[in-house]
């Protein structure tokens, strides 16, 4: 199997996620190439609350708060994508979720990943099957890299 390499820069405007690179880099590379997710360039970026909340308004029509949200920013095959998370909602969820921080931010970017392959979760069915196949990759992906 022929191994891409993802372009992969995380930013942390919210300041304060524990974010080591290389963990998530081995993890995200390895759902890529596996599970083929068409990403070929990913921007992860750490923001606060309410700027997340505008962009779900924005673009969701939705004025709630929101943990993550992906845009892919071109067609391509190996698509350049944007990965915004709420700092604060993940620590939220993690705290509530009974996980450390690190692997709530591995399950947002697998929802986020998913996305990017075509999955919607705008109906609760869809929600429950996205939100199975996010523990999937996580049992799958993310224990080898801990």
């Amino acid at each position: 199997m022929t191994k891409k390499k993802i372009k992969i820069e995380f930013i942390d405007t919210f300041h304060g996620l524990d974010f080591p690179l290389s963990q998530f880099r081995h993890f995200i590379q390895k759902i890529s190439q596996h599970e083929k997710i068409p990403v070929g360039s990913l921007r992860i970026i750490a923001v606060d609350d309410e700027y997340l909340r505008s962009l779900h308004r924005q673009y969701v029509r939705d004025d709630s708060y929101t943990d993550v949200m992906v845009f892919p920013l071109d067609d391509q095959v190996d698509k350049e994508a944007e990965i915004y998370i709420s700092g604060k909602r993940a620590k939220a969820n993690a705290k509530r979720y009974r996980v450390t921080l690190k692997k709530e931010i591995a399950r947002l970017i697998c929802h986020a990943l998913l996305h990017l392959q075509g999955f919607d979760d705008s109906a609760q069915a869809a929600r429950k099957k996205m939100h199975a196949l996010e523990n999937q990759l996580l049992r799958k992906y993310w224990k080898s890299t801990e």
